[in-house]
């Protein structure tokens, strides 16, 4: 049969405009193969690449083809067109099969179409149907004239097809699994359900030995040689082999065929496609190998065989010059799995098991391109793939990353969170940080990239601090460090720009309002940043407030918390207040339109006009914008009515919008009061507020009114609104508002008195509410916002009610009070108030959170408003209120400065020394001269002046902001925004002044006249802490008094000024030292009496055993706090110039050793530090480095010693260098020291001696002591030898003090053990001397 020679086969191009240039390089990089386009043909691939590779240029035109002989075409080729390429593979199937069913016995078919059911499964004839009918419509539109002709073509009249003038058909490419060769339909199967077999004839078009192979046609081959003439039979697949999805394979596009199993025999025109080792996984396997089509390397040996579909095969094949180990080729070796124990998620965030993510199918999308062939995604590669250049990609991962950052959050708040990570337990501040870096990154981006990340962000900032979101009136300072990370001065202008564009969803442009809102909680710097950022503050109200009215079905509604954003920008600074004066006009929308006629639905609208309300308060607790009382009276009178009516409201919500508008109303009042204090001046004038009658409608309020709790806010904004009446009536009112107090009392002391008085069951109520939820307050733990608040609200109540007793007082001018205005439970308020200074609620902020604080801003104003109270109530003497002050004064916090000074003032300064009952009279002390001092400790910063909880005509004028400062309290002076809450040593403060006289602010900026020399105020400020000290421990509040070792480091202080300043009103010269002074040391002795060591009676010795008296002495000691320790106590002092205390000591003992001369206080001060507590450094300075030790302690004396004197004994000494110091200064004769210091001496050198008491000095070296007996009895005068041969003590009972300590009898066996320990450590005379001295003691 003639064949014909086929030449190239070149692929046309159905337009002759160039491609446009692939961003990948055709030509193979180091080690990866180069990326191969789908939409082009094999063909077209091979002829690119050996054009980059400079190879043979192909021919560009159709080769000339000269046949052999004639072709003689069949039959039905001449009826209809030339087959396509699909069309004459099919062909070719179709005719193989037929021949190969007409040859089997019907036994095998059978058994073949059993086979193929098997395979295929149950609804394979449904199947084929369906191919087939799919298949001839496609023929129908494609050749629609030659579709009958075709139809009567059977394939059993043609066994073989001639070569014919059409492209060599090509191959359908292999998969990317080994072992697998992919189709692209079923077509050739037929519909009968008989069995069938996949065999193809042999291609080999081309017959070398009857057309001779040409150039031409050597090049026109783009098979290999090796692959010419050979058969592909695929696998005989079982259901064993397949992996059956439950939903839906990996591409449900692309049908997969198994190949058959290879013949048992040899056959060369079989191509293998790699043997396939081990079993089919349940999971996705990674594709360790490349198909190619390549020529078989002719380096390949048998032993290849064994390695084919290897990476080791790949290697030796595609890349035979490369290194075995080649760090190019690792992207062909097999995937290491990663740590089955590292978490993983899954796209919601969730947690996935390690056995559950070995067996999840690849459909899910937990499967991805990262090291590892597990489900899910590991922390590491969400962080990865947020960083993707794929949108979506990118923007599922930071959904994933949010869902995570919501269950750290929540973790990290509550430790008992039911789905907790233990896996991440203390690591979710670190991985917070992360996870919001990578929002940041992206939150610039558009579409759902921008979308995810700003959730991203918002889940780190706002909803981690989800219980915070409601609190107002102090800076949270709760996360600085991931604050700062979001480097707020790029980010705000980012937030700015997308709310101006609105580019992003709405729910997005929420969650940027509460991520502004969250800075602006932060810090007032933050409020700041926000109100400085272009544009950023008029596209939040253009976006959230200035929303269409009526609103129109496609726009928004307006969104309250807009409106709380502006309210907390206002109250972080006046500045921020001044601001916002331009779109407040603006704002007035939501206050001229009431719920009941507003567009807008009536929960909302009602929301809005509470948030405007309370906007326009804070501006008046500036003194800012009060003129719109005034310019807009007809739309607030129209409110006052509607609010009156009463509205359809829920009753919680009718009382908040009551509450809300009296709060109003009273600021404008105190702003009336002094014209002159607003911004500006005549704002509102206080005639304008008598026409309008604002106290007269809301007293109205009360006839609604109960007792029940939910309406104590509104009975605590009526008191405050009539108390601000009052208050301004007595300035501007006739006689002092006379008329106006009694037309008040006519109406509530009925109401207060009547033991069926609504006002005066609502106190009684409130305080005793206050007490249970005092009682039961759990401090510490999680969840402290919810378990305080209730605390609040009762609290104001009795705030109120004490202010408007107070305002019910007639002028201070007029005649002294007869009886009071109205009765209030003063006895219950005195145990009450008495109770709460003392309570350990002070203390929760420092350890749940100092944003807590703000919830103790009643509290103290409580206390601040009963101090103020108490000296009208019959029976309170001078010394009562001066104790009920210097306890109370300690409990102030910031906002309570102006309390704190007048109390300061009025009840502290004009203390005297008849108040504490001092026997000795003293000079003439002026107290008041300390007034500068005080002032400066309560408000150390004059540019801060925060506004009190209730506003006065000072504050309207001068505050700075509303808010308290947040943060920790250990903040340098000059860094503090407040000095409240004072320090325990805080009337120590003029002491610290002096000291730093040169850099002191008060010092610069003092009063005019004030003239006082530096004796005149150590004199006054020692007077006032004896006299407190006095009258605290009579009134048994003696825990609010300075400790000994705070009282110790005053006087420290006092003997560092080493000279005084003028002569002054104290005549003293000021050559002399301070400490000299008469009065001076007559007030530091009488505060440091009470810890001197006192000579107590001997009781009889009470002997421990050696392990129960190491661990009574070790019990002894309390715990170091600074009432006790003076390295705590100098803290408030030291830590502004970073000096430690060891510093401060050694400058003290040089200078006693200098200028004292002996001087007995100032001796007596050395002592404390000297105790076993501790470092030995202090008693090496005073002991060692001194001399001999006597320049240091001589003129020391019994010194201070506290609280016990067992602190300067145990432990026993056990440095060496310090004993040979004790015994030295014990054998210095004349000059050795005496009382305390002695007994310290002997006490460490006879417990390290003798053995009875050695027990109590373990650490000591063995070698010192027969060193120590033997120098003490060789050089020791009879005294010193006498008492440590016979001390006793015992670190237990009563205190043995000289001379029973050295006179007391010794045990018979202690004294023989003694006597023998010194005949083995000295012979001959000195053993005989000691044996005498027990002797004689003896007789």
């Amino acid at each position: 049969m003639s064949r014909h020679v086929i030449g190239s086969v070149v692929e046309r191009k159905t337009t002759s405009q160039p491609t446009a240039a692939s961003r990948f390089t055709a030509k193979p990089g180091i080690g990866f193969p180069a990326v191969q386009h789908r939409s082009k043909s094999a063909f077209t691939r091979a002829r690119e690449e050996a054009t980059v590779n400079n190879a043979d240029a192909r021919r560009n035109e159709v080769p000339l083809v000269v046949p052999t002989g004639e072709l003689q075409l069949p039959p039905t080729a001449k009826t209809k067109s030339a087959l396509t390429d699909a069309e004459d593979l099919q062909h070719h199937i179709s005719q193989a099969n037929e021949q190969r069913l007409a040859s089997m016995k019907p036994e095998e078919i059978e058994k073949e179409r059993k086979a193929v059911l098997e395979q295929l499964g149950s609804d394979a004839p449904d199947l084929l149907r369906r191919v087939r009918e799919a298949r001839e419509r496609k023929r129908a539109r494609e050749h629609p004239q030659t579709t009958e002709a075709e139809g009567k073509v059977t394939t059993t009249e043609q066994t073989e097809i001639p070569p014919i003038h059409q492209p060599t058909p090509a191959l359908p490419p292999l998969g990317a699994r080994p072992g697998i060769l992919r189709v692209r339909s079923l077509e050739s199967v037929p519909q009968n359900g008989k069995a069938i077999t996949f065999v193809t004839s042999s291609w080999n078009l081309i017959d070398s030995k009857i057309a001779p192979r040409t150039a031409s046609s050597e090049r026109s081959c783009t098979r290999p040689s090796s692959r010419t003439g050979k058969k592909i039979r695929f696998a005989e697949v079982t259901p064993k082999d397949i992996y059956i999805y439950e939903s839906a394979p990996v591409s449900p596009k692309r049908p997969i065929l198994a190949l058959p199993p290879p013949p048992e025999k040899p056959d060369n025109s079989v191509v293998s496609l790699g043997t396939f080792k081990g079993s089919v996984p349940s999971k996705r396997p990674h594709p360790t190998e490349s198909p190619s089509e390549d020529k078989e390397s002719p380096t390949m040996t048998t032993d290849d065989s064994r390695l084919e579909g290897t990476p080791e095969y790949i290697r030796r094949r595609y890349f035979p010059d490369a290194p075995e180990n080649d760090p190019n080729l690792e992207w062909m070796r097999a995937a290491t799995s990663s740590d089955s124990s590292e978490l993983r998620f899954d796209l919601n965030g969730a947690p996935i098991s390690p056995s559950l993510s070995e067996t999840l199918p690849s459909h899910l999308g937990l499967h991805h391109h990262a090291e590892g062939n597990r489900a899910g995604y590991t922390l590491e590669d969400l962080f990865l793939l947020s960083r993707s250049t794929v949108p979506a990609q990118r923007a599922s991962m930071l959904g994933v990353l949010a869902k995570v950052a919501h269950r750290l959050g929540a973790q990290a708040k509550d430790g008992n969170f039911p789905d907790k990570l233990p896996e991440l337990a203390g690591k979710e501040g670190e991985l917070r940080k992360r996870i919001l870096a990578a929002g940041l990154s992206a939150i610039g981006e558009r579409g759902g990239v921008g979308a995810m990340a700003v959730e991203v962000v918002w889940e780190c900032l706002v909803a981690w601090n989800s219980d915070t979101t409601d609190i107002d009136g102090i800076e949270l300072h709760l996360a600085p460090d991931v604050m700062s990370s979001t480097q707020p001065e790029q980010l705000l202008p980012i937030i700015a720009g997308t709310l101006a564009q609105a580019s992003l969803p709405r729910q997005s442009l929420e969650q940027l309002l509460a991520i502004v809102y969250r800075f602006a909680q932060e810090s007032n710097e933050l409020a700041g940043s926000i109100m400085a950022t272009p544009h950023l503050v008029p596209a939040i109200i253009q976006t959230f407030l200035l929303t269409p009215i009526p609103p129109k079905d496609e726009s928004v509604l307006p969104d309250p918390m807009a409106l709380r954003l502006l309210t907390i920008l206002a109250s972080a600074s006046r500045s921020n207040a001044l601001s916002l004066l331009e779109p407040t006009d603006a704002i007035l929308r939501f206050a001229t339109l009431l719920p009941d006629s507003s567009p807008l639905p009536a929960p909302l609208a009602t929301s809005l006009l509470i948030q405007t309300l309370r906007f326009y308060r804070v501006l008046a607790c500036y003194g800012l914008y009060s003129h719109i009382a005034t310019s807009a009276s007809l739309y607030f009178s129209a409110l006052s009515s509607y609010i009156l009516s009463p509205p359809s409201l829920p009753p919680k919500t009718l009382s908040q919008l009551r509450a809300a508008w009296s709060s109003l109303l009273e600021a404008w009042i105190v702003c009336a009061i002094d014209p002159h204090a607003t911004t500006p001046p005549h704002e509102i004038l206080w005639s304008q507020v008598i026409a309008w009658s604002w106290e007269s409608e809301v007293r109205l309020f009360r006839k609604d009114l109960t007792d029940a709790d939910q309406d104590w806010e509104l009975w605590s904004a009526v008191w405050n609104v009539e108390a601000a009446w009052l208050e301004g009536a007595r300035v501007n009112g006739v006689k002092g508002g006379e008329k106006e107090r009694e037309e008040v009392l006519e109406l509530v002391k009925p109401r207060f008195e009547a033991q069926e008085g609504l006002d005066r069951k609502v106190v009684r109520a409130a305080l005793q509410a206050v007490k249970q939820r005092l009682d039961i307050l759990t401090i510490g733990g999680p969840g402290m916002e919810k378990v305080f608040k209730p605390v609040v609200e009762p609290t104001h109540v009795l705030c109120s009610a004490i202010r408007l007793w107070l305002a019910c007082l007639p002028p201070v001018k007029d005649v002294p009070l007869g009886s009071p205005p109205f009765t209030l439970p003063f006895e219950e308020l005195s145990t009450f108030c008495a109770e709460l200074v003392a309570h350990p609620v002070w203390s929760l902020p420092e350890k749940c959170g100092m944003y807590l604080r703000v919830h103790l801003r009643p509290l103290s104003s409580l206390l601040a408003y009963f101090h103020r109270l108490s000296c009208h109530i019959p029976g309170t003497g001078s010394d009562l209120w001066l104790a009920q002050g210097l306890s109370i004064v300690t409990r102030l916090i910031p906002g309570d400065e102006s309390a704190a000074i007048a109390m300061k003032e009025s009840c502290i300064l004009p203390a005297t020394s008849q108040i504490a009952g001092f026997q000795v009279q003293l000079p003439s002390i002026a107290t008041d001269i300390l007034k500068p001092f005080f002032r400066h400790t309560i408000r150390p910063n004059p540019d801060v002046y925060i506004s009190p909880l209730h506003v006065t005509t000072e504050s309207i004028c001068h505050s700075t902001t509303l808010r308290l400062p947040g943060g920790t309290l250990d903040v340098l002076e000059e860094e503090a925004k407040t000095g409240l809450p004072l320090s325990r040593d805080w009337l120590t403060a003029p002491l610290t002044h002096l000291l730093r006289s040169g850099t002191s602010p008060v010092f610069r900026g003092l009063p005019i006249g004030w003239d006082a020399s530096e004796v005149d105020v150590v004199r006054a400020t020692l007077l006032l802490l004896q006299v407190s000290r006095g009258v605290l421990q009579r009134w048994r509040l003696g825990v609010y008094a300075l400790g000994p070792a705070e009282i110790v480091f005053a006087c420290m202080r006092v003997c560092m000024l080493e000279h005084g300043v003028g002569s002054g009103a104290s005549g003293m010269d000021s050559s002399a030292e301070v400490f000299r002074d008469d009065a001076v040391e007559k007030l530091m002795g009488w505060l440091l009496n009470p810890f001197t060591p006192k000579r107590l009676p001997t009781p009889p010795p009470s002997p421990l055993p050696a392990v129960a008296r190491t661990e009574t002495a070790s019990c002894l000691l309390p715990i170091p706090t600074p009432q006790n320790y003076l390295e705590l106590a100098s803290q408030t002092y030291l830590r502004q110039t970073h000096t430690p205390f060891y510093q401060f000591y050694t400058d003290l003992v040089a200078l006693y050793s200098a200028v004292s001369f002996a001087h007995p206080v100032f001796g007596a001060l050395l002592l404390p530090p000297l105790a076993m507590r501790y470092p030995s450094d202090y008693r090496r300075l005073v002991w060692c480095e001194a001399g001999d030790g006597s320049s240091a302690t001589s003129g020391v004396g019994d010194g201070v010693a506290f609280p016990d004197v067992r602190e300067y004994l145990y432990p026993v000494e056990s440095d060496g260098r310090i004993l040979g110091a004790y015994l030295q200064a014990l054998l210095a004769g004349r000059n050795a020291p005496q009382g305390f210091l002695r007994l310290v001496a002997v006490h460490h050198i006879a417990c390290t001696v003798w053995p009875d008491l050695r027990r109590l000095s373990q650490t000591a070296e063995d070698g010192l002591r027969p060193k120590l007996l033997r120098l003490l009895l060789n050089r020791g005068d009879a005294p010193a030898v006498r008492e440590v041969l016979l001390y006793r003590q015992s670190p237990s009972g009563a205190f043995l003090w000289p001379p029973s300590c050295f006179e007391g009898s010794l045990g018979d066996a202690d004294r023989a053990e003694r006597i023998e320990h010194v005949r083995n450590v000295i012979s001959g005379d000195m053993a005989e001397r000691a044996r005498t001295v027990f002797e004689q003691k003896e007789d």
